[in-house]
């Protein structure tokens, strides 16, 4: 665009085709040539990205690096050889030319010759101009940026809800299955948009190793619900996710319950951990009790459930060892005889047509199902004589301590809150901290918060650090090409402006700022520099055909206003599509597109007044220190 509109500049104003095609391209070579390197200092350090976002984006800066050096070569020789032969110094004239582009002209001409007015008015009001912008700046990050809500990725409609239920431990299967039946039933009532609905319960038996490697018990059940594409149905599936979790709480015998949306990772819906780390049993679950209430009852949260296990309920044999010992037996005989009755123990195998199957023998069912059949389970002494269970000990019903948790070497629950619809991670995390913060903690608990805050924080950090060094790169390449530190220095004005346009784009359309929108700033810093390079870059050039400052920030504004905007247009309507989210999977991308669009627009519109303006004042100053330089050379001579 900017080596067209400038050879077409040249041929309007009288030049043979072939001459402007030289003339025009070699003017902006330098301009376009530093903006493709600015570009690639930002996608080149995208394949450098570690964890989720390098993964995402790796391939995005691959692509569009060698897209930008393609692009680039094309422009700085295709197409000024295609001008020199396809364009003519005579314009077109007829009807159809006359009424379509006579008007459009006679537009750009005007904006063109209002925008050299105003740019007139800034360079010799440099201190308004430059105080004001700078004002704007500072309302609008200490006034919005604070009020931005942060997540760490977009959650997208991926058609499918999974669920995990958890009864009371030893229920029976039975139970368990017409439980899962039963709700079956209540979601093809109340989910019409369901187009599949799969659901496994019950204890994986010994020899099934796939179904022994997930987490299933007697009272355990899995469920998918498949709902098919977005672009069928009205209801999201977070909707459709609160439908199933009304349905779960009608059955009070169900005592853990986890819904989710999607398969897991990105996308699936933000999730918030509380951490408690303790030895106690009994105190850490107190307290991860009280912080799963207090989140319940906060609108942020729509589920909220414990890592840790139920308290599993068992009999133990208290064996007394000195009727062992009258009897001639010990605790590990004793035990292996009540093991051998109630578990069973291989004691041959039978074998049918190439195959063998284990042959256990335990007592019946019949005869192990209460107390005082385990009492009743006859042990037999070293001398043969029949000894019952209940003559050498006692049966006590207790329960076994869940699987114990670790993190850091330290005992630790978990309390796992799923954010609702229409909240961000930030929501979540500011009710988590307010709540902490108001609970009384032993000083031998400890807690934090963890789960995808934890990962946000660390994948932020990751991209400011790169934010920092790209912005380096950038005023580094741009210092080499103009082989200047000041003008470099003028056009990275630009890019403070750019970050209200992001603050001011997700604050109006209620957007949270994401990893996705990270990269779009991270892509923000390349694009917005190539208006002042563009600008400066033909600044200095009418400076050195002998123009004043002031005269060639004026005119190089107004020859620069047509190809600037057109860049920018260009881009910013590109990005519609994806800010205004319309599609399957178009959620994850909304963020990108809004940061881009909206951050662009705005440093467009400030910065082609302020870039200008700050060269002024920058230029005016080297002019001067140049002058008393030579005033004091020529004294001293």
């Amino acid at each position: 665009i900017v080596a067209l509109e400038n050879i077409t500049t040249h041929i309007e104003r009288g030049e043979k085709p072939k001459e402007a095609a030289v003339h025009g391209t070699s003017e902006v070579g330098i301009s376009i040539i530093a903006s493709t390197l600015t570009m690639l200092c930002v996608f080149l350090p995208l394949t450098l990205v570690s964890g989720m976002a390098g993964i995402m984006f790796r391939q995005l800066g691959f692509i569009v690096s060698f897209i930008m050096i393609v692009s680039t070569t094309a422009a700085l020789t295709l197409v000024p050889m295609m001008c020199s032969r396809m364009l003519k110094a005579q314009p077109k004239t007829g009807k159809l030319h006359t009424l379509l582009f006579t008007p459009i002209d006679k537009g750009l001409n005007a904006i063109s010759d209002g925008y050299a007015k105003v740019i007139n008015w800034a360079v010799r009001h440099r201190k308004t101009v430059i105080f004001s912008a700078f004002g704007i700046l500072v309302a609008f990050v200490v006034l919005l940026g604070p009020k931005l809500k942060t997540e760490y990725f977009p959650k997208s409609d991926q058609g499918l809800v999974s669920v995990s239920l958890e009864l009371n431990a030893g229920t029976a299967q039975e139970v368990t299955g017409a439980l899962a039946a039963s709700l079956y039933e209540d979601f093809k009532r109340d989910i019409p948009e369901m187009t599949v609905c799969s659901y496994t319960f019950g204890q994986a038996d010994s020899d099934n190793a796939m179904a022994s490697m997930r987490t299933n018990g007697s009272n355990i059940i899995s469920m998918y619900v498949n709902l098919g594409s977005m672009e069928d149905r009205e209801r999201s599936t977070g909707e459709i996710a609160e439908i199933v979790r009304a349905n779960i709480s009608k059955y009070p015998e169900i005592h853990k319950a986890t819904v989710s949306e999607g398969m897991g990772g990105a996308g699936s819906g933000a999730s918030l951990e509380v951490e408690i780390y303790g030895y106690d049993f009994t105190t850490t679950d107190r307290i991860a009790r009280d912080i799963q209430n207090q989140l319940l009852a906060r609108p942020a949260f729509t589920e909220v459930t414990l890592s840790r296990d139920q308290y599993t309920p068992e009999y133990q044999v208290d064996f007394d060892r000195s009727k062992l010992a009258a009897n001639g037996l010990n605790s590990t005989t004793a035990a292996a005889a009540v093991s051998a009755a109630m578990s069973g123990s291989v004691n041959s195998y039978y074998r049918e047509d190439g195959d063998e199957y284990d042959i256990r023998v335990r007592y019946a069912r019949d005869y192990r199902m209460s107390v005082s059949d385990i009492e009743n389970i006859i042990i037999y002494s070293g001398t043969g004589n029949p000894i019952r269970v209940k003559d050498l000990g006692n049966v006590i019903e207790t329960e076994v301590p869940p699987t114990i948790e670790r993190k850091n070497r330290q005992r630790v629950i978990t309390v796992k809150g799923v954010i609702a619809d229409g909240y961000a991670m930030s929501d979540g995390v500011a009710a988590a901290n307010e709540i902490l913060g108001n609970m009384d903690i032993p000083s031998e608990i400890s807690a934090n918060i963890a789960g995808d805050f934890e990962d946000q924080k660390e994948m932020f950090t990751s991209l400011g650090i790169l934010m920092l060094l790209i912005i380096i790169m950038v005023y580094m390449v741009m210092a080499s090409q103009f082989e200047s530190f000041m003008s470099p220095f003028v056009i990275m004005f630009s890019v403070p402006f750019a970050f209200v346009g992001v603050i001011l784009g997700l604050w109006i359309t209620d957007t949270a700022l994401s990893v996705i929108a990270l990269i779009g700033i991270l892509i923000l810093i390349g694009i917005v520099v190539k208006n002042g390079i563009v600008l400066i870059d033909y600044t200095i050039l009418l400076r050195e055909r002998g123009m004043g400052i002031l005269d060639a920030s004026v005119e190089a504004a107004r020859s620069r206003l047509r190809p600037i905007l057109m860049t920018t247009l260009t881009t910013v309507l590109g990005m519609l599509p994806m800010a205004l989210g319309t599609g399957e999977g178009s959620e994850m991308w909304v963020s990108l597109g809004v940061t881009v669009a909206w951050g662009l627009s705005i440093s467009t519109i400030v910065t082609l007044v302020l870039i200008p303006t700050v060269y002024c004042v920058f230029a005016t100053r080297q002019e001067k220190r140049k002058m008393k330089k030579a005033a004091r050379l020529a004294a001293a001579k």
